[in-house]
């Protein structure tokens, strides 16, 4: 789970995600979805490709709806917007803009590939949190033994690429399912501490093996003692 604060002007995103391909998996796009279909506002190419409208400017997905369709604007990465695409459609971003992008039906998974907080090929660092407040540092540890299953908790600055970096908290839990309760406090704790950087929850189980080696030697923020 993530949180949906952003630090960076749309222009900014737009330029990078030009820039890399992970840089454009991984930036939060608006979709509209079609309220009673349940479906995203698109349009046909001339080919007649069906392709789903995405944003990087809130502005201009509103003003994409056309009168009298009721739409929802959705906030969510672009690796997960395409991943959730059927499977003959494709995505134009940014339509309208002199130079928009296009994402045909056989190029979504190379742009899923390209997503997550570990995608094969990129660069990714773990750092001490600099950016973390805190009242959300002491936030993550007073609520880590409130939480059943939660055994250990670590807080760290994670860049990809040359994607902004986030703030990532690792958790190490008895299960699956503890890591997912957890996850629901941290995004929540995100939204009342108001972090400026959108914040990414990690089960230790899931990692790679050589971040989780590096990760499980590092201090947590929390270790719980087990019974």
């Amino acid at each position: 789970m993530m949180s949906n604060n952003t630090n960076i002007s749309s222009e900014q995103r737009r330029a990078l995600m030009v820039r890399s391909r992970f840089a454009f998996a991984a930036a939060s796009v608006i979709a509209l979805r079609h309220d009673e279909q349940g479906i995203p506002l698109g349009v046909l190419s001339p080919e007649g490709v069906p392709l789903a409208l995405a944003f990087t400017d809130p502005a201009a997905a509103l003003a994409r709806i056309p009168a009298g369709v009721a739409a929802t604007p959705l906030s969510l990465p672009m690796s997960s917007l395409v991943a959730g695409l059927p499977a003959d459609w494709g995505l134009v971003l940014d339509i309208g803009h002199p130079y928009p992008q296009v994402v045909q039906p056989d190029e979504k998974q190379a742009v899923i590939a390209a997503g997550g907080p570990f995608p094969e090929g990129a660069d990714v660092s773990l750092r001490a949190a600099q950016a973390a407040s805190q009242e959300f540092s002491d936030a993550l540890a007073e609520h880590a033994p409130r939480t059943p299953g939660v055994v250990r908790v670590w807080l760290f600055s994670h860049a990809v690429d040359i994607v902004p970096a986030d703030l990532m908290v690792v958790v190490s839990t008895t299960d699956r399912n503890a890591a997912i309760a957890f996850a629901d406090v941290v995004f929540e704790l995100a939204r009342v501490h108001d972090v400026a950087v959108p914040v990414l929850t990690a089960w230790i189980d899931e990692l790679p093996v050589d971040h989780a080696t590096w990760v499980r030697r590092q201090a947590p923020l929390a270790n719980v003692p087990q019974r």
